[in-house]
């Protein structure tokens, strides 16, 4: 595996940073991670944390509350801004057929047209959310950042948007799922990685069918913590 450089690490903590924000991921008022907790996850120095954040403050997306921390204070308003996009169990039943119907196909698509470099980002946004567990985070954003970059890798950009069009309902899922499930934290995030390296495996050896199965089994999963916490 290639280690990634400071220039390219930086890169990819600008533009994860600017995307939570413009993909509603951390909406209007939303605290942001740490200073401290970026530089850790993404391996970076506190001072080239520094210069992200300083960056994003000069485009206006964020600012600094002293002795509170990092918000967002601007992004594009768009229809996802809804707060009820999820509104009852119908709904989230409606949400996962339709993520069976779009990240199966995502995932085998990935896999006929996947690089080495395309393996390398889809496995460091899992590294990321791992590291988020096991700080004791709950990784949401980080979490739809895995499936977004498999979308990315399929190179079909209506797939990418059709990804990207849930995020506000599949966020929402997945803190519901950690509210609800009777499964210890620990061992929801256990599942989690070992379902998302059944995908990456099967990316990596491009086998389509095979990624199109462990993303089925892992949105059915997903489905089912949620529901098993239910009464």
């Amino acid at each position: 595996m290639t280690t990634k450089t400071k220039v390219e690490k930086t890169k990819d903590l600008y533009e994860d940073m600017r995307n939570w924000i413009l993909r509603g991921q951390y909406l209007r008022g939303a605290r942001l991670p740490t200073e401290a907790e970026l530089a850790s996850r993404y391996e970076l120095s506190r001072s080239a944390t520094r210069q992200v954040i300083a960056q994003l403050k000069t485009e206006g997306l964020v600012a600094s509350r002293q002795g509170s921390g990092l918000f967002v204070v601007a992004r594009p308003t768009t229809a996802l801004d809804a707060p009820n996009f999820v509104n009852n169990f119908s709904d989230l039943i409606a949400l996962f057929d339709f993520r069976l119907l779009i990240e199966t196909e995502s995932a085998a698509l990935a896999a006929s047209k996947r690089n080495d470099s395309d393996i390398e980002r889809i496995e460091e946004k899992s590294r990321i959310l791992r590291r988020v567990n096991q700080n004791g985070g709950q990784g949401t954003q980080e979490d739809f950042d895995f499936h977004v970059q498999i979308a990315k890798t399929s190179g079909n950009k209506f797939l990418l948007s059709s990804v990207l069009a849930l995020q506000t309902g599949v966020i929402f899922s997945v803190k519901l799922g950690q509210k609800t499930s009777d499964l210890p934290r620990i061992l929801q995030s256990k599942q989690v990685t070992e379902e998302h390296n059944d995908i990456i495996e099967a990316i990596r050896q491009a086998d389509e069918a095979k990624a199109r199965a462990a993303m089925q089994r892992h949105i059915e999963s997903s489905l089912s913590r949620i529901l098993h916490g239910q009464p």
